[in-house]
This record gives C-alpha cells, structure tokens and sequence, in this order.
C-alpha cells in the first residue's frame, strides 16, 4: 500500500473581524503594490503611545514545525481605554520565517507582505473590540528543537502603519512560538518497530507504525488546524504521521499499515473527550454515521469526524481511554488514549 509523502500547497491569507457580537468574514487577497515596503519601513520611526492607547496581540498556535508552513491565526485587541480606534497594524514572525503572500480576494487593497512582516490597513477596531486574520508562515528548515521564539507588532491610529502608535500589552499578549523538529524513524530495518513523539507543553503524540519498510514522519501543526465540526478540542495542536515508501516502493504483498498511536493530554478529565480524525478515506464515525467530507490541514479534501471505539469493525477507532492522576495538574488528570489509524490516506488527529 502506498503512502504519499504529505504535499503543502502554499495557503491563502484571510481575514476577518470581530466587533461586538458580530463577525464579519473574507476572502483571501492579493500581494502588495509597490508602495506597501516604504510604508512598512516607516514602523520603527513612529511616534510613541499615549496613555490610555493600548492593545494586546494572540498569536495560535504556539508550535509549528521546522521548514513546513503554518497558518497561524492572529488576533488584535484595541485595548484602549479612550475613544481610540486601531486603523493599521503590523505583525512580524521570527527572524528566519518566511511569510506567504496573499492571493486574490476582497481585501487586496488592505491587506500587505513586505519582506516577512505582515500588515493590514484601513481597518476599524474600537476599544473592546478585536480583529482576527491569518498568516502562514514557515520557519527555518535547519532551527528546531523546541527553540521558543517570538512575534513583533505595532499598531497604529493612523489608516497606514504610520503615525502615533498604540502601546502593547506585552504580559497579557501570547506571541511565542516554538518551532519543533519533524521526527523521523526507518522502517523494517530488524530493530523494534518504528515510532515516532511529538512532545508539547500539553499533550505527547507517540505513534508505533507497524510498516516492514520506508520511513515513519510525524509532524506537529502544519497548514491549518484541524477542524471537527462542533467539538471542543482539549489538545490546541493537531499532528500529522506518514510511512512514506522506499525509493522501490512496497515489496508486493505487504501488510496494511496501521498505526498505534499512544495519545496524552495533560490536565484534562474525559468528560467530553474524543479523539478526531482527518484522513483521505472513508471511516465511520462515534455517532454510527459515515464521516462527513472537509478539507484536511493541507487543503486537501478528506473525510473528518470523532471516531468510535473499537469493536468488530476494526480500526481506524479508539482502543482503550483512561485518565490517570497527575498532581501537577489542576484538574488532576491527565487524559490518555490509544487509536489504531490505518496509515492510507495521510491521516491527521488531535482530541
């Protein structure tokens, strides 16, 4: 059985606002025109902040993995406590990302990449209120290894980055990132069999492929995350593994690949606990029905939905899930499942 290597297309920009109880949605937008790199140039040498001008910045989510891009979802607040409404802001990822440029939509007129910072003109966001938009970003292939880095912004009252500029709340902001390894192990080569973590703050994804050749990959929050109709994921990260074949492909006559994934989630109980799966092929889901169509974190077209436990049906399902105590925690539990994912179809998960 054959087993694509995962395939990340470049990913769309967009945007959207939230004021008030409304949102307000768009679509993706074109690069900048010429005069988008003297503006962002002019950040840096802006006026100061005034008392009571304020906003903090959110940056999800707080992992990506080395040389593969993430969209990540920023959102703004105007924090201010005066009649101060943000036009503009900047955001910057790490030294060393690169940004995706936007591509046609409505907002191409607001919306600019200059070099890799990031910005958007002629919004409105009035105190109390904030702005969601999205940036995929890649970091650098060769800096990983759970190097926590951070995001710069700047935003401003002016309808370009320019002008008096709103203070940032940088203790109430979250713009950390920290970039991970991709994790690798060869397959069928007469030792145990091969496994791959992915380890973060929160959770540990620990996946046994049961594949006699290729190499198993695991990687943590690439593309765009992981979507599961109306469940509340209790993990933020969603993870991604792939056996990709030998060079000569599969020796005929080998097995189905499945993988066992040993899955920990870190202060959380199972009340409303369950694991989703995204994967380019049919399964059916908790509810006994078939998983509806979505789009996988790459783009792709796939089959999305909570998976059942198992039973005579076989995989892909939950095979056993338990809490065990943890005094670190303030719930204190951890959560700790175990799946059997069949490996076709570029499967995806996060609970």
């Amino acid at each position: 059985m054959r087993v694509a290597r995962v395939r990340l297309a470049r990913f769309a920009v967009l945007a959207w606002a939230a004021l008030g109880f409304g949102a307000i949605g768009f679509g993706a937008i074109a690069g900048p025109p010429a005069a988008a790199a003297a503006t962002a140039a002019t950040a840096a040498t802006t006026a100061p902040a005034t008392v009571g001008q304020s906003f903090k910045v959110d940056v999800y989510p707080a992992y990506s993995t080395a040389g593969l891009p993430t969209t990540f979802v920023v959102t703004v607040s105007n924090t201010s406590s005066t009649a101060t409404t943000l036009h503009s802001v900047q955001v910057t990822p790490p030294l060393g990302f690169t940004v995706a440029r936007p591509s046609n939509g409505t907002l191409r007129r607001k919306m600019f990449v200059h070099g890799r910072t990031f910005s958007l003109h002629g919004i409105s966001v009035h105190p109390g209120s904030k702005m969601l938009f999205n940036v995929t970003a890649t970091p650098p292939a060769g800096k990983c290894g759970h190097v926590r880095l951070r995001w710069s912004s700047h935003a401003f009252t002016g309808a370009t980055p320019s002008g008096p500029q709103l203070g940032l709340q940088s203790t109430a902001s979250s713009v950390g990132v920290t970039v991970a390894c991709p994790q690798t192990a060869a397959c069928g080569d007469g030792g145990p069999a091969c496994s791959t973590s992915v380890p973060t703050s929160v959770s540990n994804y620990g996946v046994v492929s049961n594949a006699s050749a290729g190499t198993l990959e695991g990687t943590l929050d690439v593309g765009t995350r992981l979507r599961c109709g109306g469940y509340t994921f209790h993990d933020p990260n969603w993870y991604n593994t792939v056996v990709v074949p030998p060079a000569t492909g599969f020796p005929p006559g080998t097995a189905p690949i499945v993988d066992t994934v040993s899955y920990t989630i870190r202060n959380t109980t199972l009340k409303g606990l369950g694991f989703c799966l995204g994967a380019g092929y049919e399964f059916t889901t908790a509810s006994g029905a078939p998983a509806p169509a979505g789009t996988l974190p790459t783009g792709k077209t796939g089959f999305i939905g909570l998976l059942p436990m198992c039973t005579a049906g076989g995989p892909p399902c939950i095979a056993t899930i338990s809490q065990r105590a943890d005094s670190s925690a303030t719930t204190g539990h951890d959560a700790v499942m175990t799946i059997q994912i069949p490996e076709t179809g570029d499967p995806w998960g996060s609970g």
